[in-house]
């Protein structure tokens, strides 16, 4: 359990981290809108956020099972959204929704296997 938990944690801190700097730079400012609809400006101003919060906590989570879980399911909550965004007509971008949708099963892993956790 110990090793999968390292495992996800590690994969799941490096995407939410890059992510957001790259979505600071504006570098995936354009697939960001294309996928979710919102306006850069979104994305810097909640999801940037959102998702290097979301690290931080999965990485503290990887010694404190609380921030563990908290850190995953911020990451399956972001993750969700925009699994929902990306279903809309003209929203639906097979890149977008496989990506995100093994990102998502990643962060489902790794909170069942936090709130699994017994210390």
């Amino acid at each position: 359990m110990t090793v999968a938990i390292w495992i996800l944690s590690i994969l799941l801190i490096a995407e939410f981290v890059m992510a957001p700097i790259n979505l600071w730079t504006g570098r995936t400012a354009p697939a960001f809108s294309r996928f979710t609809g919102y306006p850069p400006r979104t994305a810097r101003i909640a999801f940037v956020p959102a998702k290097l919060l979301a690290a931080v906590l999965i990485a503290v989570g990887i010694g404190i099972r609380s921030a563990g879980v908290a850190g995953a399911a911020l990451t399956t909550a972001i993750c969700g959204l925009y699994l929902i965004r990306l279903g809309a007509p003209g929203r639906r971008d097979p890149a977008g929704i496989t990506g995100f949708a093994i990102f998502g099963a990643w962060a489902i892993g790794l909170l069942v296997l936090q709130l699994a956790r017994t210390s």
